[in-house]
């Protein structure tokens, strides 16, 4: 005999259908030789705990009793006699029946654009804009409402009524979510000049109009580094499908050539309203008085199931180089020497989450003299 703050029984009768509801009372008793045969029974009152959900249901025939186990629910008091909520176990695991009172693991709480992220914008006027601003102060206050981190300060020569061109591109593609469609922003020219300015933003739709979830691109800085207004650095981004047949990654490959060259290859995802990097390579080439090097690196994607693999094919050759001869004189010698590599990347997730990175699952080398 157990109490249930509320029940819904399901009975039939000499063959005669009958619903009925206990509150706040004890449930009839069954007796074998009667002619009740209770069908089902829900009460409500559930266990507030999140690893115990088991709704605990009867059918009585005339002469004896069967427990039902179904996922789930719990109710608050089973009865006495019967089983009682099995212990928490790893989903899969358990043996016979109690396989399943397997625990699912809680999906992840859906994301929630920050306030502090949050602008209203119109590109198509944004656009216009900044394709008419022709003084730094126009377009430092055109973009500041976007609450990119650009780099301002590497800006700080810059006099407000300096001259500067900035064109603002304006793309579309899923990022963020599958279902929606989010607006990807550019703005790339010259500042002060000849100084090199790029930056820009992903704007995730908001449910007001105009109302955006602005989410900054941390490979677009501004102003690059190592950047100079004879040589600029080269970045160009592309979208493509890596870790979600739906919702797009970012590629992203960088070259500067100054003197030596450096180039990166970079991949990014959407994770918790920013971009992360998932993957991401750097190489050099260059040379000096005493020999060279010089570096190969492609980075494709294969496989058609999602999310799919990374391919690396690396190599490197060096020329050159100061020797010590035995009697001590330094000489230069012209020998080259090469080596290459071939490695593939897994997608993997965090634990429980749906956020992951690339890492190495597989790698052949090779040298040569």
């Amino acid at each position: 005999m157990n109490r249930f703050n509320a029940c819904t029984v399901t009975a039939e009768l000499e063959g005669v259908p009958w619903i009925g509801t206990w509150s706040e009372s004890q449930l009839p008793g069954i007796n074998p030789t009667g002619g009740w045969v209770i069908l089902g029974l829900k009460c409500r009152d559930w266990s507030s705990s999140p690893t115990a959900r088991v709704l605990t249901a009867f059918s009585w025939g005339h002469h004896q009793a069967r427990l039902l186990l179904l996922p789930l629910l719990v109710a608050s008091s089973p009865l006495a006699g019967h089983a009682q909520t099995p212990p928490t176990m790893d989903a899969g695991t358990g043996g016979g029946d109690a396989g399943t009172g397997a625990v699912v693991a809680a999906p992840p709480k859906p994301w929630v654009c920050p306030l502090e992220q949050q602008v209203t914008v119109l590109p198509k006027v944004l656009k216009k804009q900044l394709g008419a601003a022709t003084r730094f102060a126009e377009v430092k206050k055109l973009l500041e409402p976007l609450l990119l981190e650009t780099r301002w300060d590497m800006y700080s020569s810059c006099k407000e009524d300096d001259p500067v061109s900035v064109v603002l591109d304006v793309f579309r593609a899923r990022i963020v979510s599958a279902e929606t469609e989010d607006v990807v922003l550019q703005a790339r020219g010259k500042m002060c000049g000849q100084e090199q300015f790029i930056t820009g933003a992903v704007l995730h739709p908001l449910a007001e109009k105009n109302a955006y979830c602005s989410i900054n691109m941390p490979f677009l800085p501004g102003k690059p580094e190592q950047s100079t207004s004879y040589d600029p650095t080269k970045i160009v981004f592309a979208f493509e499908n890596l870790t979600d047949p739906v919702r797009k990654n970012i590629r992203v490959e960088l070259v500067d050539c100054p003197r030596f060259c450096h180039s990166e290859l970079s991949y990014w995802e959407a994770q918790d309203g920013s971009l992360v990097k998932i993957f991401g390579i750097e190489w050099g080439s260059g040379g000096d008085y005493s020999g060279s090097s010089s570096s190969s690196v492609s980075v494709t994607a294969e496989g058609k199931e999602f999310p799919r693999k990374l391919r690396l094919k690396e190599s490197f050759e060096s020329c050159g180089s100061m020797v010590t001869l035995p009697s001590g004189e330094i000489a230069h010698s012209s020998a080259c020497d090469e080596a290459s590599s071939e490695a593939i990347y897994c997608y993997q997730r965090n634990g429980s989450q749906l956020t992951g990175t690339f890492n190495e699952c597989g790698r052949r080398n090779s040298t040569y003299d």
